[in-house]
């Protein structure tokens, strides 16, 4: 009884100081990439990503990575700290192997979207295709030291 009653301080302190940190990491970006514009919002229970074409006269957003069974796709999200990946994979029936899939990067660090395309041959996946987009990065340049 008398060592929990030591510990409670110990805790509290710790839960104040850690879950602060992680919260300065949430919140929601957007960034602007071609004719499309994603926005990310992050919290502790994970992250949601969506994205609309600037050119359409309807702005609406849909999610950047969604399976979709009537084209017989499966995507699958996953994001690793800056990086944003979408791996899209394409059957001629579900029940069979797949035939092609595209492999989408939305990297905030680097300011970009890469997509890779791939096809099913002689049982392994051939890269077919590479797109790189730049995005628009409201950045400050870093200073940079001068040598005298």
């Amino acid at each position: 009884m008398i060592r929990s009653f030591f510990l409670m301080p110990f805790i509290t302190a710790v839960g104040i100081n850690v879950y602060p940190a992680s919260a300065a990491n949430e919140g929601n970006h957007d960034i602007s990439c071609g004719d499309h514009r994603y926005f990310i919002e992050t919290s502790w229970f994970g992250a949601d990503v969506r994205i609309i074409n600037i050119n359409d006269n309807v702005a609406t957003d849909h999610p950047y990575c969604q399976s979709n069974a009537a084209d017989q796709m499966v995507a699958k999200l996953s994001i690793n700290g800056d990086d944003i990946w979408c791996v899209k994979t394409f059957y001629i029936s579900m029940d069979r192997q797949p035939i092609a899939k595209t492999s989408r990067l939305l990297s905030l660090a680097l300011g970009q979207v890469v997509e890779y395309e791939y096809v099913w041959r002689s049982g392994e996946w051939v890269k077919t295709d590479i797109q790189n987009i730049n995005c628009a990065v409201n950045k400050e340049p870093k200073r940079q030291k001068i040598l005298d």
